[in-house]
């Protein structure tokens, strides 16, 4: 998984690279870059677990269950400090309008692709695991079951940019298109890209956030 990941990687820096340089539409490359860093991070977290888990074993002679949510380590890089700090808290809401098992993988796959502008994302562990926490506190928030195990099939089920946009759109409930929108800001403000926000205040216009409003929520979520 980590080796075929690796490869959408590179593979996917290169066409995105090229894409820029010819003028093309970057939302393919993303997308493997996106997929790529899935496979990678869900390699590493099982990797992690089974690791912990074998210490637990050594030393207690007993099984115990890995936290799935790993720790993020402390930097002196205040932008990145400052995406963990604001991280939408991931809390059960009485929500009226409930989401499908499409749409919640649209949404997961969205929060991923965001992160693949981030051009560290392979390299910087510290990167790697913002990506992942903002995307398992997401599973969290959207009630997703075996959120590691169903990231590549979903990811699969939504290589197409469009239709992965299209099915976003379909999201009814407030709080549920404002906690995808904010999760997405964070990586686009992370990877501090110009064409990462054009295509997140694109986004949200479509979902009824033009950029007046879009600027005021995330001015009330900067302040909470």
């Amino acid at each position: 998984m980590r080796v075929f990941g690796i490869i959408c990687i590179v593979l996917g820096s290169l066409s995105f690279l090229g894409a820029l340089i010819g003028g093309h539409s970057v939302f393919g490359p993303v997308f493997w870059l996106a997929l790529g860093i899935a496979l990678v991070i869900i390699a590493n977290q099982k990797k992690d677990n089974n690791r912990r888990m074998d210490k637990q074993t050594t030393i207690n002679g007993i099984n115990h269950s890995a936290s799935n949510i790993p720790t993020l380590p402390n930097s002196d890089n205040h932008k990145k400090q400052n995406v963990v700090g604001n991280v939408p808290t991931a809390v059960k809401t009485n929500i009226p309008v409930p989401m499908t098992t499409k749409q919640k993988e649209a949404a997961i796959c969205l929060i991923s692709y965001f992160g693949g502008y981030n051009d560290d994302i392979e390299t910087n562990l510290e990167t790697n695991q913002i990506v992942y926490s903002l995307s398992y506190q997401a599973s969290i928030y959207f009630e997703i079951q075996n959120f590691p195990e169903m990231l590549p099939g979903a990811m699969q089920r939504n290589s197409d940019p469009d239709k992965m946009i299209d099915t976003v759109m379909t999201i009814v409930d407030r709080q549920y298109k404002e906690f995808l929108l904010l999760s997405c800001y964070d990586l686009a403000k992370m990877s501090g890209k110009a064409e990462a926000y054009d295509l997140l205040y694109n986004i949200a216009n479509e979902m009824g956030y033009n950029r007046d409003r879009f600027n005021s929520l995330i001015k009330q979520y900067s302040r909470n």
